[in-house]
């Protein structure tokens, strides 16, 4: 039986990228998180975590016991909260990219007013770079966003593969030249990593559509205005994937999501309540199967 203390630890070793910092998150010495670590993949018998002097980073065994570490104390705090968790109540204003709120938003609204019905949330749903610069102006306590680049304190939450996708109807697409496109309007993270592999693979094309949402691009697509790009995880219904290496596009980086908090509201218990159902839904992401 695994022990939810293991977990634990190698749950913050993960999201903190750092013995250290997961120990001043928990309240234990270095020495201690470590011997959880060891304990834990002495337990499953396969090593979990590569370490370096300066990094901690995730091996394939461990990919996979995230997720069960992740659903496994989302499980307990659901229960601890049902059961005899103090009352939270407050006013949060949050940010979500229109991936999120298109898709795994209304699940987490669900579950968190069923747990917190005495928290109020405002929500604006907007491209990743505007919701940032908001965020760091102060206009919200906490984002859901897209970043290459994310700051300081901010938290990783999944690398989602960006995917090309067009409409059944249109399926070759991808073989004219210019290659048109369906793209969000700058700054879009998507467009810009688009554009860049392209430009990389001296492949021309022209942006053919725009929309700042995610229902005028599906539109566009299913149109055959052209083809887009979508992480894997938040593929609007309807349009087909197509594998760039078959096709002759280039294959597409990881589309980083983090969460990231104002600053002096990280010990709001409405907030840090927000951001573990944000963490608890991310666990539990239904995948679309490889073309």
């Amino acid at each position: 039986m695994l022990d939810n203390m293991l977990l634990e630890s190698f749950l913050a070793v993960v999201e903190e990228g750092s013995f250290t910092q997961a120990a001043e998150r928990l309240g234990l010495t270095q020495s201690s998180v470590s011997q959880h670590i060891k304990r834990l993949e002495h337990q499953v018998g396969r090593s979990l975590l590569y370490r370096s002097t300066h990094k901690v980073g995730l091996l394939p065994d461990g990919e996979r016991m995230l997720v069960h570490a992740r659903r496994i104390l989302g499980a307990v705090m659901e229960a601890e909260r049902e059961f005899g968790a103090p009352v939270v109540s407050g006013h949060v204003s949050v940010g979500v990219a229109e991936d999120f709120a298109t898709s795994r938003l209304p699940d987490i609204l669900r579950r968190f007013r069923r747990f917190y019905p005495g928290v109020t949330l405002q929500i604006e749903i907007g491209l990743s770079a505007n919701l940032i610069d908001k965020l760091h102006a102060g206009f919200f306590d906490v984002i859901l966003a897209k970043t290459q680049t994310p700051s300081e304190g901010a938290e990783s939450l999944m690398a989602d593969q960006l995917m090309w996708v067009v409409s059944p109807d249109e399926p070759m697409l991808h073989a004219q030249r210019p290659l048109p496109l369906a793209l969000h309007p700058e700054p879009s993270i998507s467009r810009r990593m688009v554009v860049e592999a392209l430009h990389a693979a001296a492949i021309p094309f022209q942006i053919a559509h725009t929309s700042l949402s995610i229902t005028g691009l599906r539109a566009g697509v299913m149109a055959g205005l052209g083809i887009s790009v979508f992480g894997r995880s938040f593929i609007p219904d309807g349009l087909l994937i197509i594998d760039g290496n078959d096709f002759g596009l280039p294959r597409l980086p990881s589309l980083p999501f983090v969460v990231e908090l104002q600053k002096g509201v990280q010990d709001s218990p409405a907030v840090r309540a927000l951001v573990q159902a944000i963490r608890e839904n991310v666990a539990l992401l239904d995948r679309h199967s490889d073309p």
